[in-house]
């Protein structure tokens, strides 16, 4: 049996012809593995947008193929697409919820249109509401809940009819730090409750960064980078991943730093100012005071950030390491050894 859910193959959408013709999508590719959370990030006008809504046709591409399931989506029409359509739940910036209906009429409408009876109906309503931390907002209507209230309801809204997959489209992007944090907590929760394969559209890498398995990175609507998240942040090797990956690694160095690799220049020791990058467990080993017993070198830590992918530790430290020059050199290939990136910035001594 495929681990496949869906697969997007020489996907392209054209808007508009002649000089109005702008390529949203060209020859996109990708696979989505069940039960993944999938992460696709691009710039607004990348195509991201239009990408998630060719997944359950509400736009027509004109070329390429996708599959749900390995069912054909792009060739089902009428009541076959129908069908389709609820095994994908959708979730939308914007909440798209009905001002005229409660809590609980906003859940329940996707079950009244395909025709689950009232009993069945009021239980999957009540469990729901339940699920999104609802319950004493059952009664309430959607002027009168806060944005992430809002979209807790829509997230009750798409798992009514049970889908496979659930489409996020830039479904934190209208909310606070905070409620962002507790919306995607709670998609995971549905991600692992339910085994439910989730497709998440952002401009945000902290959101790929907190919840996402794998990464697609768009670009003027084609596919640039695509892995797991963790390889994407250890070895970006796109532009545009290298351009999401600034404002969350904080790669720029201090500019106190920078005047003090400048100015450094004595006379009697040899050395180098390095940037050490480190990702997964390796983070834990106490590695720079094994290279100061090794080698007999000095290590002065000059700057540092650690955060976290998921529960993988990730980030980089700045460091001058001096003493006798060959020592300097085995204690810099004995760091590369254990697994870390090494950028050395900056050299120390009279021949720097």
């Amino acid at each position: 049996m495929s681990s496949v859910m869906i697969e997007l193959d020489k996907v392209t959408k054209i808007y508009g012809q002649g000089d109005k013709r702008v390529v949203a999508l060209a020859d996109v590719s990708l696979e989505i593995k069940k039960g993944e959370i999938f992460g696709i990030i691009g710039l607004s006008g990348a195509g991201k947008s239009t990408l998630i809504r060719c997944i359950n046709k509400l736009e027509e591409p004109q070329s390429g193929t996708i599959r749900l399931a390995g069912q054909e989506i792009t060739k089902l029409k009428g009541k076959e697409l129908r069908a389709a359509r609820r095994k994908i739940g959708m979730i939308f910036q914007h909440f798209n919820l009905l001002s005229s209906r409660t809590v609980y009429r906003n859940i329940a409408f996707p079950l009244e249109i395909s025709g689950v009876k009232p009993k069945e109906r009021d239980e999957k309503v009540r469990s729901l509401i339940e699920l999104v931390g609802l319950s004493d907002k059952i009664n309430s209507y959607p002027s009168e809940l806060s944005g992430g209230q809002k979209q807790r309801v829509g997230i009750a809204r798409a798992l009514a009819n049970n889908p496979e997959v659930l489409l996020c489209d830039e479904a934190t992007s209208a909310l606070d730090p905070d409620t962002t944090k507790s919306i995607l907590r709670l998609l995971q929760d549905v991600n692992r409750r339910f085994g439910l394969t989730i497709v998440l559209i952002t401009h945000q890498m902290e959101v790929i960064k907190e919840i996402c398995d794998t990464v697609a990175v768009i670009d003027d609507g084609r596919i640039v980078e695509q892995g797991s998240v963790v390889e994407l942040f250890a070895h970006p090797r796109s532009a545009a991943a290298r351009r999401f990956m600034k404002g969350v690694l904080h790669t720029e160095i201090p500019s106190e730093i920078q005047e003090r690799m400048v100015d450094d220049d004595r006379q009697d020791q040899h050395g180098k100012t390095v940037r050490i990058s480190f990702i997964g467990g390796v983070a834990g080993k106490p590695i720079i005071s094994s290279v100061i017993r090794k080698f007999h070198v000095n290590v002065n830590i000059l700057y540092a950030n650690l955060d976290f992918i998921k529960n993988t530790p990730f980030g980089s430290i700045i460091v001058e390491v001096t003493g006798d020059e060959a020592n300097v050199e085995t204690a810099l290939k004995y760091l590369t050894a254990q697994g870390l990136k090494l950028e050395v910035l900056a050299g120390v001594g009279p021949d720097s």
